[in-house]
């Protein structure tokens, strides 16, 4: 029997299944942000930096941060952290700031794939498990929170145009008004809304095709009978208003700074290993397991009754062939490509049409599903707590810094040969900007992509990232920079604070080094200042 139920803020008309009702989606969106009710820094690799960037644009005009940075707003398709925080941050503060908006677009990308869900398989979801799976994956780890936050308002924008295809003036309005903001938030992200309505609106009209009619026999029968016109007529309804996605990107080639990098690069390899490592997490056999698992669902749960329609299929095959087909590297920005794999496993798990296979067949899947989540998301509430003990060990070298003052940092860089387990210190050094409007070489400022501008230059390839990362010896056969040779050319003479996160002590010490603090394999250095008669650093 059909279950009509009313969810807050419209009416949805649908299904049977508990997880896809209203408290349902309510419920997983709160269970999957849980972990973060553990932590004040959320323990994403790339979350520091973007609140180290938050903090030096709400510098004031006395913080010393203003002689160290600049920050310019430009029209780029990578700014939703930053005006997110700049209006969280405004309020509530920056570490208030980094941690809502994380959380926000955690919601918004686990709230859209359920939403999504619902939309277009109401009766056959019974993969909603299998899809949250990738809400903690590669691009969330990482911290890639622009990506995430225009992700999430992608899918979840994508199942409130399908809820309103009846309404067709108020779903044009709608997209006319969201694809923008998630341009704006993050052009490949953005591109996600685009994508599915297109793969939506084809899919169907391929489902309305007489059935049999990819057969040799009934191909030219079947395309004959079908009513083109109307066809022709229903796909421009669905796709006119996608025309906003193209302004954006005339007006952003047209008033956005030029980039500093303009290659694209494809990484075929890079593409070949994230299929094992975007559930990189905690456990690499239960990780390397989830990976097998879901794959072997995705390509052969036709065995057991799982089943597609093209307009269920559309959308997560099209999001795997720009996976594939798009560069690995754009402008500047890297890892493009891989992010979007999670997507597609996402829509292909979830979108995977259960009811007509057996009912003991689809409860099995779908608490299958549940209990592979539940067990992960326990792992990461846990890991979560372990990388909250962490982070605070280590900033209370902090304690030991002068307000104001120069931080030169180094952070040994996680590799595979050396863990699973990702240490996501990568830009914790990025935090001295907050706890003590310090400048630090952490920064992202590749011009045209990113808003910061650093003023002050100690050296060459010393300013911004990725000049804090070392290696272990036990990375790339020990042919990567280790933190004496980072040392050996770094320009220790113009900064105030050498500080080494986990790399261990240097092998030759630098006179012109002073410890005052350590803690295990991280330190602290004062730099001692250089006795010659009549000279005076220079900053800037």
């Amino acid at each position: 029997m059909q279950v009509r139920h009313k969810v807050w803020p419209f009416k949805w008309t649908i299904t049977g299944l508990p997880w896809l009702s209203g408290p349902g989606i309510a419920l997983a969106v709160l269970l999957v942000c849980f972990p973060f009710m553990l932590v004040d820094v959320p323990p994403l690799i790339d979350i520091p930096g973007h609140m180290g960037a938050a903090a030096i644009e709400a510098a004031g005009p006395n913080s010393p941060l203003g002689k160290y940075f600049a920050w310019r707003w430009v029209f780029t398709l990578n700014i939703g952290d930053g005006v997110l925080m700049k209006l969280i941050g405004a309020r509530f503060g920056i570490l208030a700031a980094g941690w809502w908006s994380t959380v926000l677009a955690t919601a918004l990308y686990a709230g859209g794939c359920l939403a999504t869900i619902r939309m277009l398989n109401a009766r056959g979801g019974h993969g909603a498990g299998w899809a949250l799976i990738y809400v903690f994956s590669f691009p969330l780890l990482t911290g890639f929170l622009n990506y995430i936050l225009a992700t999430g308002i992608s899918l979840t924008s994508f199942a409130i145009a399908v809820w309103l295809e009846k309404q067709p003036r108020k779903r044009a309005a709608l997209l006319i008004a969201v694809q923008p903001i998630a341009m704006l938030c993050h052009a490949i992200g953005g591109l996600l809304l685009p994508l599915l309505i297109g793969a939506n609106a084809v899919g169907r009209e391929i489902d309305l095709l007489p059935q049999g009619w990819w057969r040799p026999s009934r191909f030219r029968a079947s395309l004959a009978a079908h009513d083109w016109r109307a066809a022709a007529k229903r796909l421009a309804v669905l796709l006119w208003p996608l025309a906003t996605t193209v302004l954006v990107i005339v007006l952003w080639k047209l008033f956005s700074p030029p980039p500093a990098r303009s290659f694209n690069h494809w990484r075929w390899d890079e593409k070949e290993w994230y299929l094992i490592l975007t559930l990189r997490d905690q456990s690499m056999i239960l990780d390397a397991a989830t990976t097998i698992a879901c794959y072997a669902l995705i390509l052969f749960g036709w065995v057991i009754g799982g089943r597609w329609k093209w307009q269920q299929f559309l959308p997560g095959f099209l999001v795997l062939a720009e996976f594939v087909a798009i560069p690995s590297d754009i402008n500047g920005s890297n890892f493009v490509d891989v992010r979007l794999l999670p997507v597609a496993c996402m829509l292909l798990l979830g979108l995977q049409d259960w009811s007509r296979a057996g009912p003991r067949t689809a409860k099995v899947v779908a608490y299958t599903g549940m209990i592979l989540l539940g067990l992960r998301l326990v792992i990461t509430g846990a890991s979560f707590a372990d990388y909250a003990q962490d982070y605070r060990k280590q900033l209370v070298a902090l304690q030991h810094v002068e307000p104001g003052s120069r931080v030169l940092a180094f952070v040994e860089h996680s590799c595979l040969e050396e863990s699973w387990r990702n240490t996501r210190r990568d830009h914790l050094a990025s935090l001295a900007s907050i706890y003590r409007q310090a400048w630090v070489n952490d920064n992202w400022a590749v011009p045209g992509l990113h808003l910061l501008v650093p003023r002050f230059r100690p050296g060459r390839n010393f300013t911004a990232d990725p000049s804090e990362f070392v290696w272990s010896e036990r990375c790339a056969g020990g042919r990567l920079r280790s933190v004496d040779v980072a040392l050996k050319y770094a320009p220790i003479e113009r900064v105030d604070y050498v500080w080494l996160i986990d790399t261990g002590l240097p092998k030759r010490p630098d006179p012109r080094l002073q410890l005052v603090w350590q803690d295990g394999r991280s330190m602290l250095f004062a730099v001692r200042p250089l006795r010659i008669p009549n000279w005076q650093p220079r900053d800037f």
